[in-house]
């Protein structure tokens, strides 16, 4: 049985890609936008590669951040580019994280999780300072007690570490056996999860494939922030959940159907904005008999 849920906050809490674009749109106008999931992705992959050596003393923050602009545009056959423009792009990056929002999806799970009174906590990588100013920014701190958030830095110890999973249990009195980690990165969230004796729910919106060979060791695969609040709603709104997470159900039709209700959710309120029926089939990527009762009902109130 599922008690409390903790989250991950970049690319999880909110869309992380929407800032990074636009600083890329602003810094490097040349730059193949058609390929910026793909950028993004990299980008974070260079964020967890290089920010160990950060909290090693290693590298300056600074560089870093200018390490992972490079490699990550070396990836994608850009030009080779000076120091001087890895910090006009942070420094437009940054500027964008200002403005960066919690999706409706996010609001309406942690508005749910607050009504039911189920402990929130958070665990985030990264620079004390950078990710807090984050965490106020989206105001977190309304669902959040503040003694169950966690940044890396200001630890010693970074995801996926089972020293800071298990530091995060003490601290925000939760049992792993009883906690759910949701998170977007299999290497940091989802396995650091469970290494240390937690649940974990892999919030792969970015459609990441995992590597020939991986064993898939989540509870839960959700791929879009619609699909979040029904996930998780169903889970807290039976009287116990504990068979969702048995291991001999190839699919949990329970699940499934608080993630289709989910999906409807979002779908009504993108067709209470004048988007049409095509275009919210397509952004939430619905399957066919999603697509026929979205149909049948938008007709009807029509």
């Amino acid at each position: 049985m599922i008690t409390s849920i903790v989250f991950d906050v970049d690319d999880t809490i909110y869309d992380q890609q929407a800032p990074y674009r636009l600083a890329m749109e602003q810094s490097f106008p040349d730059f193949d936008m058609s390929v910026i999931n793909q950028a993004y992705i990299r980008f974070r992959h260079y964020s967890d590669q290089g920010f160990p050596r950060v909290m090693a003393g290693e590298w300056t923050t600074g560089y870093f951040r200018f390490w992972r602009c490079k490699e990550t545009l070396k990836d994608f056959s850009y030009r080779q580019i000076s120091p001087e423009e890895g910090a006009r792009f942070q420094a437009v990056y940054e500027n964008e994280l200002e403005n960066i929002t919690m999706l409706d999806e996010m609001r309406l799970t942690l508005d749910f999780l607050k009504e039911k009174n189920v402990p929130i906590g958070i665990i985030t990588n990264g620079p004390t300072e950078h990710q807090l100013k984050k965490i106020k920014k989206l105001g977190l701190y309304d669902y959040v007690d503040p003694k169950r958030v966690l940044v890396s830095q200001a630890t010693g110890f970074q995801k996926p570490e089972k020293e800071l999973f298990n530091l995060a249990a003490e601290q925000f009195d939760m049992n792993p056996a009883t906690t759910l980690y949701v998170g977007d990165s299999y290497d940091n969230d989802v396995m650091g999860a469970f290494n240390s004796g937690w649940h974990s729910m892999w919030f792969n919106h970015r459609d990441r494939v995992l590597a020939p060979g991986v064993r898939p060791v989540f509870d839960l695969e959700i791929d879009s922030f619609e699909q979040l609040y029904g996930a998780v709603k169903v889970l807290f709104d039976l009287p116990d959940n504990k068979f969702i997470f048995d291991a001999n159900d190839k699919k949990n039709p329970i699940l499934q159907l608080g993630i289709n209700n989910g999906l409807m959710m979002a779908a009504e309120r993108l067709l209470a904005s004048n988007m049409s029926v095509d275009k919210v089939v397509i952004l939430l990527r619905l399957n066919k008999n999603q697509e026929k009762v979205l149909r049948m009902k938008y007709t009807k109130l029509s």
